[in-house]
């Protein structure tokens, strides 16, 4: 259990957002970082510059990675389009309820389905269960078969809709099914992280100068690594590196999820306009004929995985079949010649859209409910946008960039911008009792 719900009682953890591991979590609604499973005996120990690499290796280890993955969630949450549009309208439907609390029992309230609306925005984050299968006993080999196939998602009243989801089917030698998977907004924000925190791995690694030592952790990377792809209760959150690694022909799993990295920030990034002008039918290969209809239907609701999975698929048939293989260094431009083909943009232009929408996102607020921090946030989110760009690097070195606020599993606190753990603890529970009233209140909405 992590320190801020053993001392509020209230979840850190939203069960909609990604939740990779208990051993950290960054929450999407409250923006909070807690590592859960480190002390201040570990931080001391990561930082200790007395020692070398070589007598250190395994306290860096221990806690740089997961610091890592953590922070590059806060990352994609405050400099992306995605992640700043997010923020906005958490702060402003907050505002509204708030206001709505001051004014009294007899308030009329025509705006209050924005608070269901910013609700099912947080449930489309991370699909439901219902939509995930898995099957422990039929995973007795790796590498996995794999098939991929679209469905469609229920509406509250149990009738099927228009809108499609994108799914994966992983089987074992014999056909038994795995798991069936799909793409979620969940699962890309999850390999962004997991991406960083396989390149702090690396990078650590490779700082060892002990060749046995070295080959130890390399080794040790290695196989963890397979453990977790070919895990069928974590495959929710690797499928978009499954997707790319089978996609492409890639065998290095940090390759694939470098890939994912920067294929997830360009679609955070992604006006909806532009979203809703990309043509399956023209970008596809006839192979994907089945699949045209499906995505033309969810990039109607700017479904992300739908998205993932589509440019993936594009790039398949512009570039892979036809003998160019897609790596991470050559992404962006291939991305480029796409956009530029289909859309008659530039990457320049889009980005250069991104921000138009990005400063008009993050505009000042004149409420009073928080508005100094939230004017700050925005502020600094239009920075970070500018600075990061439309795909950017797979990897931000925390050694040139800010590392945001945390709390480890003891309950010391940590700020290199000298915030309060009062502060942080205080808007964890506003935060966090804001989004217990949506979801009481999303049980409500029943006629």
């Amino acid at each position: 259990m992590s320190y801020l719900k053993r001392k509020t009682g209230r979840e850190s953890q939203i069960n909609s957002l990604p939740n990779y591991t208990a051993a950290g979590s960054y929450c999407f609604f409250s923006q909070c970082i807690e590592l859960n499973d480190l002390e201040i005996r570990d931080l001391l120990a990561f930082s200790d510059s007395s020692k070398s690499i070589d007598e250190n290796h395994q306290a860096i280890l221990k806690f740089g990675p997961l610091l890592n993955h953590e922070v590059k969630h806060w990352y994609d949450a405050h400099s992306t389009l995605w992640g700043l549009r997010f923020l906005r309208d958490i702060y402003h439907c907050r505002n509204d309820l708030h206001e709505a609390e001051q004014s009294g029992i007899s308030t009329k309230l025509p705006h209050f389905n924005r608070q269901l609306d910013l609700f099912d925005r947080v449930q489309y984050i991370k699909f439901p269960k219902y939509y995930s299968t898995a099957n422990q006993e039929a995973n007795k080999s790796a590498p996995w078969k794999y098939d991929y196939s679209a469905g469609i998602m229920f509406s509250k009243y149990g009738k099927s809709t228009d809108r499609n989801l994108f799914f994966t089917r992983f089987a074992n030698e014999k056909g038994e099914l795995i798991a069936r998977v799909p793409f979620s907004l969940c699962s890309l924000l999850e390999s962004s992280a997991v991406a960083q925190e396989l390149n702090a791995k690396v990078r650590i690694i490779g700082m060892i100068e002990d060749p046995v030592s070295r080959k130890i952790e390399t080794d040790k990377l290695l196989k963890d690594t397979m453990a977790e792809l070919y895990n069928e209760n974590l495959v929710e959150y690797s499928v978009v590196a499954h997707k790319i690694s089978n996609s492409f022909t890639i065998s290095d799993a940090i390759e694939a999820y470098n890939i994912a990295a920067k294929l997830t920030r360009l679609i955070l990034n992604l006006p909806d306009d532009i979203i809703t002008s990309l043509k399956p039918k023209d970008m596809l290969h006839p192979h994907f004929e089945g699949f045209i209809v499906p995505y033309e239907n969810a990039l109607k609701y700017i479904d992300h995985g739908a998205i993932f999975s589509l440019l993936v698929d594009s790039l398949y048939s512009a570039y892979q079949i036809k003998g160019l293989q897609v790596t991470s260094d050559n992404l962006e431009q291939l991305l480029g010649e796409i956009f530029e083909k289909h859309l008659n943009l530039t990457l320049l232009d889009v980005f250069e859209r991104s921000k138009d929408e990005v400063s008009q996102i993050c505009s000042p607020v004149s409420f009073d409910l928080e508005k100094e921090h939230i004017n700050s946030l925005f502020e600094a989110g239009i920075k970070l946008h500018n600075n990061f760009g439309l795909i950017g690097s797979h990897f931000i070195n925390l050694d040139e960039n800010l590392i945001p606020d945390f709390i480890l599993g003891d309950g010391n606190f940590v700020s290199q911008r000298g915030e309060s753990q009062e502060n942080f603890e205080n808007r964890y529970f506003q935060l966090t009792g804001y989004y217990d009233f949506l979801s009481n209140f999303s049980k409500a909405c029943i006629v």
